[in-house]
């Protein structure tokens, strides 16, 4: 009786630490989700969020995008060039072109401007719900293009 005890309480304990760290992936509103994926890949190209592995692309992708970056890359990996995008998603340019900021940030839509020494950029990240966690289904361009349809090419 001892055992069955010690062996749940184990169980019950090793659960419950397995399910704290993957609440620590989900990001519960949108505007930590941006300024989270904005502080691990900047937008000065040293790092981009489409060359990290499946796995961290899902923590901000919907499953529909994170499939279409991982393809994308490794076809830009097996090319050695361009397959679709040639610019960082998350500033929608090739260079790195400044400071940015969030004017908005609600369940559904995150709004971020860059301020460029000749206009303002501004990129629109469109938000899903998966459960309670916050995922970026699709990022809208100044330029009325968004990241899907240039993927789909």
């Amino acid at each position: 009786m001892k055992y069955k005890l010690f062996t749940f309480i184990f169980l019950s304990f090793f659960f419950s630490v397995t399910n704290a760290s993957n609440d620590e992936k989900c990001f519960e509103d949108s505007k930590s989700l941006i300024t989270d994926l904005y502080k691990n890949y900047p937008v000065d190209g040293n790092k981009i969020i489409e060359s990290a592995d499946r796995k961290t692309i899902s923590r901000f992708f919907s499953n529909q995008l994170t499939n279409m970056l991982v393809k994308d890359y490794a076809c830009r990996s097996n090319l050695n060039g361009v397959c679709n995008m040639n610019f960082n998603i998350l500033s929608n340019a090739q260079d790195d072109i400044g400071k940015f900021s969030i004017l908005q940030a609600t369940d559904n839509i995150v709004t971020v401007k860059f301020n460029t020494p000749t206009h303002g950029e501004f990129i629109d990240f469109l938000i899903e719900n998966k459960g309670k966690c916050k995922l970026i289904k699709n990022i809208k361009y100044d330029n009325n293009t968004n990241l899907i349809k240039i993927l789909q090419q």
